[in-house]
């Protein structure tokens, strides 16, 4: 049987990348039997001190990798799953391209800010300046040494919903490490004591009724990421009432569990399965923005019909039936750009303010014609109410389409 060209070029590979490592001093170790996607580890020494910090390679040998050189190194491409298995692997990845001829071999490591997107695929620069030397030390310690957070959680918005019988607060808590559930819960004792005792109000009326006073009510959601927080998708929700809460005014209770006096935490047992289909439904930002500029283009323009049909009606120009017939008539376009847009899948994290502004902005478009079409066509409302629901819908969808733009050139 003979041996496969490529696996002997790979094994080469895997050996020399193995012996640059150690002669960087570093501790090498090669996968007896390939893991998927992962050649070998390499361990991270302070002096003669072993660490235990561990960095996975993989490692690509051959001239066959270097057929897309760039000014800054070379273009190394890779499919989808190999680049999520990466991402989401326990350690920081390398991705190494060994040449045999020159016997040099580059590295990067393999970080969502590192990578770009192509469509089906992905493509990831490796710097023709990375190579495996002693130089790579303080880069790789980066990658192992993570910081950890000053303060282990943010407190994202806090509301007053006090009203004239209880002062009632609402948190809304982003975790800023990862918490074990004992955590969890000394936070939540600790933020409840915060939230009964906190200053803020949202009017004078609520100040002048409740300053200096104890809270009747928090509630509290927890969130483990700001995505978490933007996709509304919690890890728990509490609750606290006051025993001196006025009679008739208890907040209906979540349930849950009590874990100290009169605090009770509901766990979401759904949190990991709206994770992960909040993960596999969000789009990336090009398509987002591609696909929500494209859907405001075409409204603009029916919704530019509009105006110019409501000028001739001002002017005495064409009447109501005809302006009735000009909604009726484009009411299956809109409505259909309506769907598309709500159905563009979950805009990324740092699109989330625009989509709102979008989302806004469709729906005063689709008011516009909700009483020509549809289930909104047959109705009583007369003339005068007609025409002050087309006004007052246009009036609201160019402001939402100024905030929309504002918020995408924003995030452009």
């Amino acid at each position: 049987m003979k041996i496969h060209h490529n696996s002997k070029i790979d094994r080469i590979g895997v050996q020399a990348v193995g012996e640059q490592f150690e002669r960087a001093g570093y501790i090498y170790r090669e996968q007896p039997v390939s893991d998927y996607g992962i050649d070998a580890h390499i361990e991270l020494v302070e002096g003669e001190t072993v660490t235990g910090k561990l960095i996975a390679l993989q490692i690509k040998t051959g001239l066959s990798w270097f057929r897309e050189p760039i000014s800054q190194g070379y273009v190394f491409r890779g499919d989808n799953e190999h680049l999520k298995y990466w991402v989401e692997h326990s350690l920081p990845v390398l991705i190494i391209l060994h040449d045999p001829e020159t016997h040099f071999s580059y590295w990067q490591s393999i970080k969502t800010e590192n990578v770009i997107r192509t469509g089906k695929g992905w493509k990831i620069i490796i710097p023709e300046n990375q190579r495996i030397n002693p130089g790579m030390d303080v880069d790789l310690k980066r990658l192992v040494n993570k910081l950890s957070a000053h303060k282990s959680y943010t407190i994202s918005s806090i509301d007053d919903v006090s009203h004239g019988l209880a002062k009632r607060y609402s948190f809304r808590v982003i975790l800023n490490k990862e918490h074990t559930q004992s955590k969890i819960i000394d936070l939540i004792k600790d933020l409840t004591i915060e939230a009964v005792n906190c200053e803020y109000h949202r009017s004078d009326i609520t100040r002048n009724h409740w300053r200096n006073k104890a809270a009747h009510v928090v509630w509290l959601l927890i969130y483990p990421s700001a995505e978490d927080e933007a996709n509304n998708n919690f890890i728990c929700q509490t609750e606290w009432f006051s025993e001196f809460i006025p009679s008739g005014a208890e907040p209906m209770s979540i349930g849950g569990e009590e874990i100290s006096d009169r605090i009770r935490v509901k766990w979401n047992y759904e949190y990991l399965t709206w994770a992960r289909f909040n993960d596999d439904n969000t789009t990336d930002k090009e398509t987002f923005i591609q696909n929500v500029l494209c859907l405001t283009n075409n409204i603009c323009s029916l919704v530019a019909i509009i105006e110019s049909a409501l000028v001739k009606y001002d002017t005495k120009k064409i009447n109501f039936l005809e302006l009735s017939n000009i909604l009726s008539r484009d009411y299956a376009h809109i409505d259909k750009l309506y769907a598309d847009g709500t159905n563009l899948g979950l805009s990324p994290y740092e699109c989330k303010s625009a989509s709102q502004k979008f989302q806004n902005l469709i729906a005063s478009a689709h008011n516009i014609y909700i009483f020509f079409g549809g289930l909104g066509k047959n109705n009583d409302r007369s003339e005068e109410n007609l025409i002050w629901n087309i006004r007052s819908q246009l009036s609201s969808f160019k402001e939402s389409e100024k905030e929309f733009r504002f918020k995408v050139k924003e995030i452009q």
